[in-house]
């Protein structure tokens, strides 16, 4: 059954702010979560923040706290290993800009308060994921968090609502648009998109 619009915004966006800075690894995965869900519901229903301020802040922690390189490589699939140094890194700067952007306003927007039940923590080698559950009166939306070690601690990477993959819904966004057009075609309609709000 498809989830309602606002269903998705909220549950993506939960993922969007994680922190100034990026928590040791002897942190759990499950705390690190934790740590992320409970900053942003800090800084969302903050009366002394403004609009503004919120704004600057959500945009530092998302960049900070995502791994673009590994999305954007991910998120194009085997047309990656096709493109030029040049191509990827303007590839992944775009990417970048255009999450970063979204989910902030996504976050600014629609994220409050939500009731947030945690389940399965499973450890998998350098990754990790953690299940939770966004609950509300009619409904528990499965939220699952996937993330990786660096030498600075856990990084996202990924995040699955009711079992979907945002990767895999890029993956798939951006091969049908360079199946039908090209990488370049894709690539200027991102450009684009991020010209207009900057």
């Amino acid at each position: 059954m498809k989830k309602p619009l606002w269903i998705w915004i909220i549950s993506l966006a939960l993922i969007a702010c994680s922190g100034w800075t990026r928590p040791a690894l002897a942190q759990t995965p499950t705390a690190y979560v934790r740590g992320i869900l409970d900053q942003v519901m800090s800084l969302q229903n903050d009366p002394a923040q403004s609009t503004q301020a919120r704004s600057q802040a959500i945009h530092k922690i998302i960049e900070r706290n995502f791994d673009f390189a590994l999305m954007a490589k991910d998120s194009l699939g085997p047309t990656y290993e096709r493109l030029s140094g040049g191509q990827r890194q303007e590839f992944t700067q775009t990417f970048s800009y255009l999450f970063q952007d979204s989910y902030a306003r996504l976050v600014l927007n629609f994220l409050k308060q939500e009731n947030i039940q945690y389940g399965r923590e499973l450890p998998q080698g350098d990754k990790a994921r953690v299940d939770t559950a966004i609950v509300r009166t009619n409904e528990n939306i499965p939220v699952t968090y996937l993330m990786h070690t660096t030498p600075q601690g856990w990084i996202l990477y990924d995040v699955m609502v009711d079992g979907v993959s945002i990767l895999q819904n890029y993956k798939t966004q951006f091969a049908r648009v360079i199946r039908t057009n090209s990488f370049e075609f894709l690539l200027n309609k991102m450009q684009e998109q991020r010209r207009a709000i900057q």
